[in-house]
């Protein structure tokens, strides 16, 4: 080598460069992902397991996107190395009305629940609780690997799809599905089914496991099950009040889903007029019921024009012209199994003084079900009627009932500016979205939030639905 040579600046190909930094920038976002309070699609959480061949963790949850569980966890380095080497991690954000996403499809959920599950995406492990410390944490991934050595459910649907149909594998899978509380595959239950005797559906614990696992209303399965209808009578009535609504609830979710799998509005409209039946004593929880369940097929299926007449009935009837304390002393003489009738219905005196002492305990309950309800409604109004002053005076009129109600959250004046400023009364608008703004204050990304769209308002530059 000459002496010019060993001195020569080095050339380096700019291609190269270009190369390493997109792999740099991959592996970047590929350990950003895999972290457990990062947001990350289900379909990469499955794509990364298989590709990584590692389990995987997640939280699953239906709130906003600034909602994060994991801000009052501390976590040391080597749970977090745990985590790192034997897991797929992240957070799964569902929109509510994604009825769609698999998630939601294979599971009922009603809080935030983190889920361990294998690497093909079959679970190992649910946790419906908040995980406040790092040693449960640790205690569920101990958990999560015993379980994975054992019969999953996993294990157990690669069999059935392999053709084995013996009633001890289909009964696994049936009560796999129950404790996970996730949707009953029909067709399993059918096989299931269809090996039974007579004598056995005759059997008041057989009959009892076929009505937990959920059948749809009407099914070959549900009319199977009640042959024997004394039997089921019978059982209704001796089973704990925990039981039976522990039933009667997976059979109306797993026939609702199935309402809108099948779009099948009809379904739908059954579903509430056999859960309505379910309140023959209490006719108006039976009308609540009765309205319910078609009102939200609409909603989830996207019929805007019928939804909104839906909705504005709901809403209005049970939620703005009822006078709650009428529902809770229908509800009060419900559990206290005195008899309702249809009109003129009073309690004793002696009956009536016991009601008001509960009633004065009941009563937030009420009064935060009720202001739930209007708030949730008057939203859904500004969402599929964002175009029909009609429609959005009657969420306008919900949110002054709301505010009246409970003054001091900051939802109801948020949803009451948006609706004021859709009609074009600004001022108001401003004015309710100042109250959202000072009562937010406290949480700080709602407080920033609400700053966001106060400016936005103020300019006349808001336009989000």
């Amino acid at each position: 080598m000459g002496r010019n040579e060993a001195y020569s600046p080095i050339m380096i190909d700019h291609k190269i460069l270009i190369v390493l930094f997109l792999h740099f920038f991959t592996a970047h976002v590929s350990v950003a992902q895999s972290d457990y309070s990062q947001n990350v699609a289900y379909s990469s959480l499955l794509n990364n397991a298989k590709q990584q061949g590692k389990l995987i963790f997640f939280l699953v949850h239906q709130r906003n996107e600034h909602f994060s569980p994991f801000d009052s966890l501390s976590i040391s380095k080597r749970t977090k190395d745990i985590l790192k080497e034997e897991f797929v991690s992240g957070m799964v954000r569902i929109d509510p009305a994604d009825f769609l996403h698999p998630v939601l499809k294979a599971y009922h959920l009603t809080n935030p629940t983190y889920f361990f599950m294998d690497t093909a995406g079959y679970p190992l492990l649910r946790y419906n609780k908040h995980i406040m410390q790092e040693d449960t944490l640790l205690k569920l991934i101990d958990s999560v690997r015993t379980i994975a050595r054992g019969e999953t459910l996993g294990k157990l649907a690669a069999q059935y799809k392999k053709g084995f149909r013996n009633q001890l594998l289909l009964r696994k899978l049936l009560k796999q599905y129950q404790i996970f509380d996730q949707y009953t595959d029909q067709q399993v239950l059918n096989d299931y089914v269809s090996g039974l005797t007579v004598q056995e559906l005759n059997n008041f614990e057989t009959v009892v496991f076929l009505l937990r696992c959920g059948p749809i209303y009407d099914s070959p399965t549900y009319r199977l099950a009640y042959t024997n209808r004394k039997m089921v009578d019978s059982l209704y009535a001796t089973l704990p009040l925990p039981t039976r609504k522990e039933i009667n609830g997976r059979i109306q979710r797993q026939t609702f889903r199935e309402a809108l799998d099948k779009k099948n509005f009809a379904l739908a409209q059954n579903l509430g007029n056999r859960v309505a039946n379910t309140w023959q004593s209490h006719h108006l929880r039976g009308n609540m019921a009765r309205s319910f369940y078609p009102m939200k097929y609409l909603q989830l299926s996207g019929d805007t024009a019928r939804y909104c007449s839906y909705a504005r009935n709901y809403y209005n009837t049970y939620f703005y012209q009822l006078d709650q304390d009428s529902l809770a002393k229908l509800d009060y003489a419900n559990n206290k199994n005195v008899h309702i009738p249809r009109r003129g219905f009073a309690l004793d005196s002696l009956e009536n003084l016991r009601f008001q002492s509960w009633l004065e305990k009941q009563r937030p309950h009420y009064v935060k079900e009720q202001v739930d309800r209007l708030n949730y409604g008057a939203n859904q109004l500004l969402a599929f009627g964002k175009d029909d002053p009609e429609i959005l005076f009657d969420g306008i009129r919900w949110m002054h009932k709301s505010v009246v109600l409970l003054p001091d959250r900051g939802q109801s004046h948020h949803i009451l500016a948006k609706l004021l400023y859709q009609v074009g009364f600004y001022a108001e608008a401003e004015a309710a979205q100042r109250r959202a703004v000072e009562l937010y204050r406290p949480k700080k990304h709602y407080h920033k939030r609400m700053q966001d769209v106060l400016k936005q308002m103020v300019s006349r530059s808001w336009s989000e639905i």
